[in-house]
């Protein structure tokens, strides 16, 4: 009798899709940031107004204010980036293996300033 061995395993999937450990980690940092933005949000929704600032390059007035429901945008946009730079990374690690690495700090960069851009929103909302 043989045994079906076609388990599951994360790690081995992983290093798959993702061979460099480097790639892995700055990958995992961006999605840790993304899902903290996303409790923070979730910890904070009902004690924000109707309307939040959100579009800073709009002039003053009521032109920058989005409903509050659109601040989930930035972690959203940020776990769009990690999918589209695994993606790409995926691609390109046959054309050059620093391209992914760049691609995968690339992704925990545009994490840290979706979160310092929702910081400064709450903090505006709170000063």
């Amino acid at each position: 009798m043989i045994k079906n061995k076609q388990t599951f395993n994360i790690k081995e999937t992983a290093e798959i899709f993702i061979p460099d450990q480097m790639g892995r980690s700055s990958y995992l940092i961006a999605l840790f940031i993304s899902i903290v933005m996303l409790a923070a949000i979730g910890g904070i929704y009902t004690k924000l107004p109707q309307n939040v600032p959100l579009y800073f390059t709009l002039p003053w007035g009521e032109l920058r204010l989005a409903g509050r429901l659109t601040l989930l945008l930035l972690p959203i946009i940020s776990i769009v980036v990690v999918i589209v730079n695994i993606i790409l990374g995926r691609i390109s690690m046959k054309l050059s293996p620093l391209l992914p690495r760049v691609l995968a700090v690339g992704s925990v960069v545009i994490a840290l300033m979706m979160f310092v851009s929702l910081f400064g929103i709450v903090q505006s909302l709170i000063l």
